[in-house]
């Protein structure tokens, strides 16, 4: 029982990772980046980490994410991280955060993949919101997901439901072969070549290393990694800044509870 508890404190640290990134990737949202500047968001993020203390590719680039909000964030408002993320994430898509944009030749395999990710989401009752504008295969989506069946795995685990946490863990290891393992290492590339913040350029390395650790964790790995697509050059930042559409935030609280 006890090795199981361990387990389900090793899962709930994997899905607070997993929460971070799917915040750190949405929409800028005023709760969030008031996180960030706490130093709450980091101390979580560290606290999870902590648990894969010898992967140090992941705990150096944690640290170095962590690093860069303690360093960049303080003299950022909100209209500066809405402003850097319009800039390459919307205005002509310098640094396209769609899974399908990089994986999908064609408009049959984009549908194909997108159905796909589809009965993931209605396998574990994970509903796209009514009034969000993001796709399906959306970076912060696809990570929302993952945290979301890794927490599943968790409640289940300290449940003793074994079967439960086994059916999980096996929809966490497929979900990444298939889909999020394949092209977060080509847009973290994209995304390190296009933003003008050290904050985006950290999260999208903690990113691939994340996905890249999780997918040995699980046995999945290596993934068949897709090519960095051709971009645009990044412009210089611009003064202005859009309309901030309704995102529901996350609570971290990091370890076990």
């Amino acid at each position: 029982m006890e090795k199981q508890l361990v387990r389900a404190d090793e899962v709930l640290a994997r899905s607070t990772i997993y929460s971070h990134l799917a915040a750190g990737f949405a929409y800028p949202a005023e709760d969030y980046l008031q996180s960030l500047k706490s130093g709450e968001a980091t101390a979580s993020l560290r606290m999870a980490a902590a648990f894969f203390a010898d992967e140090k590719g992941l705990t150096d680039a944690v640290d170095a994410f962590c690093e860069a909000v303690e360093r960049e964030i303080p003299s950022l408002d909100i209209r500066d991280l809405e402003g850097e993320y319009n800039r390459i994430f919307s205005m002509g898509l310098i640094c396209p955060h769609n899974e399908t944009e990089y994986s999908s030749s064609h408009v049959f395999m984009k549908g194909s993949d997108m159905a796909d990710i589809a009965g993931f989401y209605n396998a574990f009752g994970f509903k796209m919101s009514d009034t969000e504008k993001a796709l399906a295969d959306f970076i912060g989506t696809e990570l929302e997901f993952m945290h979301v069946v890794t927490f599943k795995e968790h409640h289940a685990l300290e449940k003793g439901e074994e079967a439960n946490a086994e059916t999980c863990r096996e929809a966490q290891g497929k979900f990444l072969k298939g889909h999020l393992g394949t092209w977060v290492s080509a847009f973290s590339k994209v995304l390190s070549a296009t933003t003008h913040l050290e904050y985006f350029r950290t999260l999208g390395k903690m990113l691939d290393e994340f996905v890249a650790f999780d997918g040995r964790h699980l046995g999945v790995a290596p993934f068949n990694v897709v090519t960095v697509p051709a971009f645009s050059p990044s412009p210089e930042p611009e003064a202005f800044t859009c309309g901030e559409p309704s995102k529901e935030d996350f609570t971290f609280k990091g370890g076990s509870e």
